[in-house]
């Protein structure tokens, strides 16, 4: 069993409560941060790279009610195969 592991099922131990405080904890600590800069650094690197190389799209009044329907479609696509 490798210590995640192990964390994982001392953690399904604890309280509700107790699993709250340890996850606020881990939010809140150094690693959990410097994780969340990482990704978001690399995220906007990709952004800057397609603004770059011309892969965008520009919106209008309807593409841009086109793509909120998309997102709100995918969203609930999304909820419904958690529930499954």
């Amino acid at each position: 069993m490798t210590a995640v592991e192990k964390i994982k099922a001392e953690a399904a131990k604890l309280k509700a409560d107790e699993q709250y405080e340890l996850f606020r904890w881990w939010i809140e600590s150094d690693a959990f941060k410097e994780r969340q800069l990482a990704a978001l650094k690399r995220e906007i690197a990709t952004g800057i790279d397609q603004l770059d190389n011309g892969r965008y799209r520009t919106y209008d009044d309807s593409t841009l009610m086109q793509l909120a329907e998309e997102i709100g479609r995918s969203g609930r696509e999304r909820l419904k195969k958690r529930g499954e």
